[in-house]
């Protein structure tokens, strides 16, 4: 139980933090095609390396942790989840932590993403009892065969952290006091990635790997009863996730209910199908593969995101091409901007 509440709060820092800096997939790469700098996709390999960091003195200290973790094997199935997943979050306009998060801001759209999403689990179902699909294979974890190198990789990411830190809080404004810096309306992306990282490398020790597409996924499979419920920890953990994040745009006064109908809820839609049929192919999204996945050394990660960043890349350049839509997104002294010049929407070009 005390491990359950720890992670809890952890997890609702997490939401806090990923709301405030407004982290994203799709962000990341839109910002790399359109601004053509990588802030955001810099940060989203800090929160794994801080993982890392959290993680691996653990693992050293108490070697038969190392035992309980799995990972999936690396397969085509795999590839091509991850590959859906990306071209759906693209279509959306949003991975899985923004979609929760533009959600809580009010946006139905987003609220319709998770709709489409529930559909995918259930179409996958559907493709499943066909034979068309197949479920993911799991696989020993390679975390056992990485401890030669571990002291010395551990060490650094440590050093790295005290650096980062240390960083983080000579530059902050002169002046201000924690209290400030806690409820700042927006975070630096480096600062929301070290809070992630640690946050969800405790997690994982703590719990386990809580993938939160996954627990939706149960969710959805519970209902048509074609897998268990989730635990009603994990039910816990993905609700404080998103506790974080509503305290994040309650405490700023950024909720507006965005309830006035477009022809863009179609894509919402559409996306959230994609991401709901690669969610159950890879297992997991984008939270999933950078939070847990890669810190957890599973065969499938690091190429399954590799087909996913791919995947929204194809979608964002398509939108483009074929609709005359662009998204555009830009990051200044390591931190997003959304502003009327540069902001996270869908446009007309």
């Amino acid at each position: 139980m005390i491990a359950l509440i720890v992670s809890c709060i952890l997890a609702a820092i997490l939401g806090f933090a990923a709301h405030r800096a407004s982290i994203c997939t799709v962000r990341a790469v839109a910002e790399l095609t359109h601004s053509g700098t990588g802030y955001m996709i810099v940060s989203i390999v800090k929160s794994a390396l801080w993982v890392f960091a959290i993680t691996i003195p653990v693992f050293l200290l108490v070697p038969h942790t190392t035992a309980s973790i799995n990972g999936w094997q690396l397969t085509t199935t795999a590839l091509f989840g991850g590959l859906l997943f990306g071209i759906g979050a693209g279509v959306n306009g949003a991975c899985a932590y923004a979609t929760m998060a533009r959600m809580v801001d009010g946006e139905v759209g987003m609220l319709l993403t998770v709709a489409g999403f529930a559909l995918g689990v259930i179409l996958f179902v559907v493709l499943l009892g066909a034979g068309i699909a197949s479920r993911p294979v799991p696989a020993p974890s390679l975390v056992p065969d990485t401890m030669q190198v571990a002291p010395y990789v551990g060490a650094l990411l440590l050093l790295l952290v005290l650096i980062e830190m240390t960083r983080l809080w000579r530059s902050h404004p002169p002046g201000t006091t924690i209290r400030e810096l806690i409820f700042a309306p927006a975070y630096r992306l480096s600062t929301a990635a070290l809070l992630m990282g640690l946050a969800a490398g405790t997690i994982f020790l703590l719990f386990g790997s809580p993938g939160y597409t996954t627990t939706f996924q149960q969710v959805v499979e519970g209902h048509i009863g074609t897998r268990p419920m989730p635990t009603y920890g994990r039910w816990v953990v993905l609700g404080s996730v998103l506790v974080g994040m509503f305290a994040s745009t309650w405490q700023r006064k950024s909720f507006r209910i965005d309830w006035k109908p477009r022809l863009s809820w179609f894509r919402n839609i559409f996306g959230g199908i994609l991401m709901g049929i690669g969610t159950a192919l890879l297992p997991g999204g984008n939270d999933a593969l950078i939070l847990y996945g890669i810190p957890g050394l599973s065969p499938h990660a690091l190429p399954a995101y590799a087909a996913l960043l791919l995947g929204i890349f194809v979608a964002l350049l398509t939108m483009r091409a074929l609709f005359s839509v662009e998204m555009r997104v830009a990051c200044r002294n390591d931190m997003y901007i959304a502003d009327a010049s540069a902001d996270l929407i869908w446009r007309e070009k």
